[in-house]
Order: structure tokens, then sequence, then C-alpha cells
């Protein structure tokens, strides 16, 4: 049940904790995932975040769960949804971007299809941009899932807590709380349910993607650790797991001041898999999203979540200057994620489990690009 008046959600599904975690432990003990998670009464889930909870603690503090979509929300994605570009034999683009905020120019060869035959249930992949829906100012946009009056020119106007230098010590920890989340070796029409979305494959999931932020940041001389510790062996806790590799790379490197959890998004229904996809400089990419946490009652210990989510606009309008489509709205939610480690922590979903490896890497050479420039500011 999806409780929609956002004062009453929080309380509720605190209250329920306790039925909640059950439900999940029957979920993951009986090995639908993803396909419960997709299957509940065509209720669009993000399997992202899904977490395992410990115990209600843990549960209360990250989220019981990343059902962050209700039907309806889902259904307003797909009918404010712009058709995704073609691109023609030469790779150029209609959708190509005009503000020449990217600085990706390097030659690109697609792969070759997959002919593989698999076996399962074909699920279609519905192709679409996600539309900027929710609260605006100016170019950017923000999903506020929350009960704070959300003024994006206020926030903007306040400086992030965030200090880089440029001395060769480290200054940005990229880690993955879900490493195993993995992608489509290429372009498919349809995902099948023998198809795994996890890998220990380090060049078919989120490491991959976490390489391509990195090769950015070095190649602006900004300090950078890319930690690809496997958090989610078993899934459980994954979220405990990942706080002790971000505390032990910030007692080894207290220079840290910007940690991020590159992850990968599932959107689908009882019939489809979403595939939110953008073209930007004649080259497929898929889309984003950045998360920023909220703790309005001071029950998750994020005392100054307010100061990731200055961080969190600014990168955003950094992401829509690469390209308006590159980046889906900013989701502001009642969630931790352990985004208190420091008042640079942010997560950001790259693509769903049916984007193509190739695309995602791609979004994470331009998510690298808005980050330099977003960090260079704060020099």
């Amino acid at each position: 049940m999806v409780i929609e008046t956002k004062r009453g959600k929080k309380f509720l599904l605190r209250a329920s904790g306790v039925l909640v975690t059950a439900v999940a432990v029957v979920c993951f003990s009986i090995r639908l995932v993803p396909q419960v998670l997709l299957n509940q009464n065509g209720t669009a889930l993000t399997a992202a975040g899904f977490i395992m909870p410990e115990g209600a603690v843990e549960m209360i503090k990250n989220g019981y769960e990343d059902m962050q979509f209700t039907v309806s929300e889902v259904e307003q994605m797909i009918a404010e949804a712009e058709p995704v570009p073609s691109t023609t034999q030469s790779g150029e683009s209609s959708a190509a971007s005009e503000s020449g905020e990217s600085a990706v120019s390097e030659p690109y060869t697609a792969p070759e299809p997959d002919l593989t035959v698999y076996e399962g249930t074909a699920y279609p992949i519905n192709e679409i941009q996600i539309a900027n829906v929710g609260v605006k100012h100016e170019n950017i946009t923000v999903r506020n899932g929350t009960d704070f009056e959300l003024d994006i020119a206020t926030e903007l106007g306040l400086p992030p807590d965030v200090k880089i230098v440029k001395d060769g010590t480290p200054q940005v920890l990229i880690y993955h709380t879900h490493t195993g989340e993995s992608f489509l070796k290429t372009e498919m029409p349809n995902f099948y349910s023998s198809l795994e979305t996890r890998s220990r494959d380090n060049s078919m999931n989120v490491v991959a993607v976490g390489e391509e932020i990195v090769k950015k940041l070095e190649a602006a001389g900004i300090g950078v650790i890319h930690d690809t510790t496997i958090h989610d062996d078993p899934y459980t806790g994954a979220y405990s797991r990942s706080a002790e590799t971000i505390q032990r790379n910030l007692s080894e490197h207290p220079t840290i001041q910007v940690t991020i959890d590159v992850h990968r998004d599932a959107l689908g229904g009882e019939t489809t898999r979403i595939k939110p996809t953008t073209v930007i400089n004649g080259r497929k990419a898929a889309q984003i999203m950045i998360l920023s946490g909220y703790d309005g009652d001071g029950s998750l210990g994020f005392p100054d979540w307010e100061m990731n989510l200055r961080l969190a606009l600014r990168l955003q309008q950094s992401c829509v200057n690469v390209d308006p489509s590159f980046i889906r709205p900013l989701n502001f939610t009642d969630s931790r994620y352990n985004m208190n480690a420091t008042h640079g922590s942010l997560l950001v979903e790259f693509g769903t489990e049916v984007s193509a490896i190739d695309e995602v890497k791609y979004s994470g050479q331009l998510f690298g690009d808005a980050l330099v420039k977003t960090l260079e500011t704060l020099m």
C-alpha cells in the first residue's frame, strides 16, 4: 500500500516497519527479485536502493525499501515522456547538446548486436525520456517527496560546505553499495526472465560506470578514490557494510569531502521494462538521477541534510547544462542511504537494468564532466 500524504506516509511507514521487513524477508527467501518487486499490482519500483534491513533501525535510517514511485507517478512519467530521438547512420542526432558544456568527444563505434537466443518470458523494453516533472526553478526540477517546503532558488544561493583543492590528496570517494548491479551487453528490444540483473564482472556492472567518472576527475587533477568493495553479497545489510567502507576511507584519507554511491535503477510493471534514454552529441546515453536525503524530525541521524542538498542542486544544474534531457528530476526523499557520511555525500542512479553498458558508461563520462565543473566552482 502506498500512502500518498507526506506526513501520514512517514508516520505509517515507520509504524509498519516490522511488517514490511517480514514481507521483504519472504520476497528474498523465495528468490523472486526482481520479478516480485516489479510486479506488485503494476506498481513500478526502483530496485537500486532496495535493502534487506538487519532490523528496524537500519530500515528507518536507510528507507524501508526503495518503493520510490507509485503507479500514478510512473504513468505520469510515461505520459510526459519525450520520444527518444533516433540517430542517423553517421551518428548525428537532432538531440545533440546545444549548450557546449560537455567535453566528451571520443570517437564512438556502436557494439555488435547480441544475437544470443534467450529463454524465458520476454518483457518489451519501453525506451523513453523521463520528463522533468516536479518543483521547478529555471532549468532545475526536483521531485519533492518530503514535507519540506523546498525553495530551490534559496538553497542554490547558499554555498555547499565543500572546499576542493587540487594538491594530489583524495577529495572524492566513488563507491557502490550494490556493487553487482549490472547492465545489458548491448541494446535489446526485449528483456528476458532468464537474464541476470547482477554480475561480479566489473566491466558489466556499476563499477564500470564509476571508472568513467574516476577518469574525468583524474584528468581534471581532482584526487579520487574508487573503492570497489563488494557490499551486496549477501544483499542483506549492504548499506551497513558500505557505511563501514566509507568510514574506513575517511579515516585513511581525511581530505575526502565528497562521497558518491553509484547505482543503477530498475523501473517496470507487469508487462514491460522501462529504459530511460536520451541522445547527446549523436550518441545514446542512459538518463541519470541524483538522490538527496531529508531528515526533518531528526530520527535518521542526518542533521546536516541541507548541506548535501545544496551540493546536489548545483550538480543537478551542471548535468542539465550538459543536456536538459540527460538528467531526471532530482529525487529529494525521506531517507539517509549513508548520505550523512560527509556534507558532500550523494547517491546517483545510472539507467536501469535494461540499459546497455556502453550507454551507461557514456553517461558516466558526461556525469564526470558535470561533477568536475561543479567541484571546480567550490575551490
